[in-house]
């Protein structure tokens, strides 16, 4: 009996005991290891990763806190989320903000892919990275990219971003200032860092058949109803026609468009200007708005824009925009000589290229600053016409009887439906639409009242079929 109710002394002691140590009670123990845990897994510790990738930027979200990439060896995408903690460095080490990195850079990240948090992202230090190219040649046909004497190869999967927003390569245009990464043996990522607008001319009567001249990037002759396609930036745009102008300093923004209203523009008075060339060699002739000129004497031409094509045997073809706008000029022209000696045929027949013909040669933007003789536009609208009516025949005799690609294969435009087309900044019909297909590279420009204009390059081939193309339908304007 003594023996049992020592033991439970015993016992109460120790249960006394252990209560004092916890301090009455097991509960809050029990609730502090809870907010320790809770605590550790909420804060997030700089460098932990399990994950590095070599990948291109798609898109950020400043809002969402997080990025989307696409890794390079599989083109697969994901969207990692960042915060304060994450480390971001340009490629020499030199720490930046998120907003400095840019769409269509090659970065290095690490990431902790449990909860899809990014720890670390660099400008890849082994990219190839060419900013700020006006000077390039983009082959989507063959997917390559040319920037001076390089070419380099574009990824199937080539990320294209402009104003942060992910497009279509097909959208790029050759006036369009970009900036392209490369990760070992091909481009990955495309930045459009000047893009371009549109400029359409109302109350253009007046200068119908004449020209236009946007800053020198763009030249073309006068339609009704046209829709060019013009850089980004703040440009003088000039219209002429037989001898008389106007000019206007416009800014265009980014795939915006802009009216030009002629119907109230200061009208300068026909003015000439007398024009010395010097050619070399001296037996080359000199065809300047499609009529052959004598310039063994000064050439008399109205201030404005002209063509001039310039010849010679075993001698390239000079063929180019001239702008007069001074009473006098001393112009030096010297040919190149020929690579490869010309056929009997194209030696005979130098001049039976029209004036459409000239301008399609003509890169945009590139002139001489003269001018040709007083043109009498009937005339050359008959030269052209007989022209053509020589190309018909020549092509109704062809032996082989075939027909060119321009006279029997189309190509056509599908979608979207309902909206304006325009080719090169001439207006061609609401689609579903078509045009004569003839081997070369056409802007397309599609158009509807209340939504964002868009455009296209195409890059057409000589294949004997018909080509379909269908775009995506164009986004509700904001305004």
């Amino acid at each position: 009996m003594f023996d049992k109710m020592l033991t439970k002394i015993r016992y109460a002691v120790a249960l006394a005991a252990l209560i004092a140590l916890t301090g009455g009670c097991a509960l809050p123990a029990q609730h502090t290891d809870n907010t320790a845990v809770q605590a550790q897994a909420t804060i997030k510790t700089p460098d932990i990763y399990d994950s590095e990738d070599a990948a291109v930027v798609v898109k950020k979200d400043a809002e969402a806190g997080t990025i989307q990439l696409q890794n390079i060896a599989t083109s697969k995408r994901y969207t990692l989320g960042y915060d304060g903690t994450t480390r971001i460095f340009d490629k020499n080490d030199v720490a930046i903000s998120m907003q400095q990195l840019k769409e269509g850079s090659v970065v290095t990240v690490r990431f902790y892919r449990p909860d899809k948090s990014l720890s670390y992202i660099k400008e890849n230090a082994d990219a190839l990275n060419l900013p700020n190219l006006s000077n390039y040649e983009l082959d989507l046909n063959n997917g390559e990219i040319t920037v001076g004497k390089e070419t380099y190869l574009l990824s199937s999967s080539v990320v294209v971003v402009s104003n942060g927003i992910e497009t279509e390569p097909l959208e790029l245009n050759a006036m369009d200032v970009i900036s392209v990464w490369g990760y070992q043996d091909r481009i990955y990522g495309i930045n459009v860092e000047k893009g371009h607008g549109y400029l359409r001319l109302e109350n253009e009567d007046y200068f119908v058949n004449g020209w236009v001249d946007v800053g020198d990037k763009v030249i073309q002759k006068i339609e009704e109803d046209m829709l060019l396609v013009v850089p980004e930036g703040t440009f003088n745009a000039m219209v002429s026609n037989k001898g008389s102008s106007a000019m206007q300093e416009i800014t265009f923004a980014r795939n915006e468009e802009m009216v030009w209203d002629l119907g109230s523009v200061e009208i300068t008075v026909v003015q000439t200007g007398k024009i010395i060339f010097t050619l070399t060699p001296a037996t080359a002739k000199m065809v300047i708005d499609g009529r052959e000129v004598n310039t063994s004497k000064p050439v008399e031409l109205t201030y404005g824009l002209h063509s001039m094509r310039i010849t010679a045997d075993g001698y390239d073809t000079v063929a180019q925009y001239i702008k007069v706008a001074e009473p006098s000029a001393n112009v030096s022209v010297e040919l190149e000589k020929s690579s490869e000696p010309e056929s009997k045929e194209q030696e005979s027949e130098p001049e039976k290229k029209s004036e459409e013909d000239v301008q399609e040669e003509t890169p945009v933007g590139k002139k001489y600053a003269l001018n040709a003789s007083d043109d009498d536009e009937e005339d050359q609208e008959e030269e052209e016409e007989s022209e053509e009516r020589s190309s018909e025949k020549e092509d109704d005799e062809d032996p082989e009887g075939i027909l060119s690609a321009s006279e029997k294969y189309k190509v056509y435009i599908d979608a979207p439906e309902g909206v304006e087309a325009y080719l090169n900044g001439s207006y061609i019909g609401i689609t579903p639409v078509d045009f004569p297909k003839t081997a070369g590279n056409y802007v397309v420009t599609l158009r509807k009242t209340g939504y964002q204009t868009r455009s296209y390059t195409l890059q057409i081939d000589s294949e004997k079929k018909d080509v379909n193309y269908s775009f995506t339908e164009l986004v509700e304007s904001d305004e």
